[in-house]
């Protein structure tokens, strides 16, 4: 099954993996995008999200925004990873930042 199918004019499912993208990464991908598409978000089975996207006016290229949103969506997904493998060092700086009298 291809990633990307079209369901109708100005409709369009982009299939996520799940193993790979974060639902957090999907959600702000997916912001970016809401001023010229509507976009619904559903898990179609346990491996899958199907991300669908509606065009707002008929003269958006939907595939150019589906494709924009696919390297969104990488970016959104790098920076949850960033996010979390720096949670600690970010812990520490906020609390030298707000505590900095504070006893270890």
């Amino acid at each position: 099954m291809d990633i990307i199918q079209r369901l109708e004019t100005g409709k369009l499912i982009l299939r996520v993996d799940k193993s790979m993208f974060h639902r957090e990464a999907i959600l702000s991908a997916a912001y970016k995008f809401t001023d010229s598409c509507y976009i619904q978000i559903a898990s179609l089975d346990s491996d899958y999200y199907g991300v669908y996207f509606t065009s707002k006016s008929p003269n958006i290229d939907l595939d150019y925004k589906v494709n924009g949103f696919c390297n969104e969506l990488i970016d959104q997904q790098l920076r949850h990873n960033l996010d979390d493998s720096n949670k600690s060092i970010k812990a520490m700086i906020i609390k030298k930042a707000f505590f900095p009298f504070h006893d270890e």
